[in-house]
């Protein structure tokens, strides 16, 4: 008997302080749920010989390669590689989900009336580096994926919650998929 196709998906966030998280994350989805997990901190990410001295070009080419696309949002942007891999599956149009920490949800409805001018263009506008936020970019990048749906979450139960039920019917994931193609 054939054995079952596992659906590669790109779990897609920052690292910094949120490792415990997406281990879990990582964990959930490939033991319990039976998917092949590409995610860079674990190092599940192809890395092409051309782009040995890239990481971010690895990264890109990691989104074009993966059937579904989650991504996470926490409250530090990093080095602007996962703002640039969620762009990427939005413009692959990957099956995607993005969740975000109600902190950002937040700060996005604060910050609103300065970041956009009165044509709704992106204003100059950025904040010092904090303990609450390392860059305003972090609500950029949400507003860049609010025309999808972005779960929110206060805490990893409720992030962990919205994972299992997206996710725990691979099969129905892989059928899905297949009517796509």
């Amino acid at each position: 008997m054939a054995e079952k196709k596992k659906l590669k998906i790109m779990v897609s966030s920052t690292v910094y302080g949120s490792q415990d998280i997406l281990t879990q994350i990582a964990a959930i989805l490939r033991q319990q749920f039976g998917y092949q997990v590409i995610m860079s901190m674990e190092g599940s990410i192809y890395i092409p010989v051309e782009y040995m001295d890239c990481p971010e070009k690895a990264c890109i080419k990691a989104v074009e390669e993966c059937d579904l696309f989650l991504g996470i949002i926490f409250p530090r942007y990093g080095s602007g590689i996962t703002h640039k891999e969620f762009k990427e599956a939005i413009r692959l149009d990957r099956p995607r989900w993005f969740v975000a920490h109600e902190k950002i949800e937040y700060l996005r409805k604060l910050f609103e009336p300065y970041l956009f001018d009165k044509h709704s263009r992106r204003t100059n506008f950025e904040i010092k580096t904090n303990s609450v936020l390392d860059s305003i970019k972090v609500v950029d990048m949400y507003n860049d994926v609010k025309h999808n749906w972005v779960q929110s979450f206060s805490n990893p139960g409720e992030l962990f919650f919205f994972i299992e039920q997206q996710f725990k019917d691979h099969e129905r994931r892989v059928n899905e998929i297949n009517k796509s193609i």
